[in-house]
């Protein structure tokens, strides 16, 4: 049998453990949201010499793989559907994307870069590769690797976790 404060020292260690992980998972929130701030800062540097912000550019970005809907472009950069129609609305107006008919759905037109589009996300990737080109001067393509790895095996826990605790809600 354990005494009372061998119990009250394993509790308390125990409560500091968690404590010690709460905090550290608090750290790397906080270092996850300084990285992305910094990639807005310098992404929206590259997107305004090209005239454009940083949401454009990743809006021109997604869609340069092929021509998507609205909403699956939304789903991609996990944004709102609204957010992404207002800014195909600009863009079609000013020529960098333009809607091709959807034969799955009659009400949900494919977005499509233009030659001028395609031109402007070439200037801003451009940009980009140059500083890009510079950064990874500090790192190893192993470094970079194990990034990538980690923040994808990272994200996928944190959608399991909140798909999880969503579900015990629902019930």
């Amino acid at each position: 049998m354990m005494d009372g404060a061998v119990v009250v020292t394993v509790m308390a260690d125990m409560s500091s453990r968690v404590a010690t992980m709460s905090e550290e998972m608090e750290n790397l929130y906080s270092e996850l949201f300084e990285a992305a701030g910094a990639g807005r800062r310098i992404g929206e540097s590259y997107a305004a010499r090209a005239g454009q912000t940083q949401a454009r550019w990743q809006t021109l970005w997604t869609m340069d793989v092929s021509p998507m809907t609205v909403p699956q472009v939304a789903r991609r950069l996990g944004v709102s559907r609204q957010h992404i129609l207002r800014l195909t609305n600009v863009m079609v107006h000013e020529g960098l994307v333009e809607l091709l008919p959807n034969p799955d759905h009659k009400t949900s037109p494919l977005v499509n870069l233009t030659p001028k589009g395609q031109a402007t996300l070439n200037a801003i990737n451009e940009a980009a590769r140059i500083s890009n080109n510079e950064v990874m001067q500090e790192f190893t393509a192993a470094n970079v690797a194990q990034l990538r790895s980690l923040l994808r095996r990272f994200t996928k826990i944190i959608e399991t976790s909140e798909s999880s605790l969503q579900d015990k809600r629902r019930h």
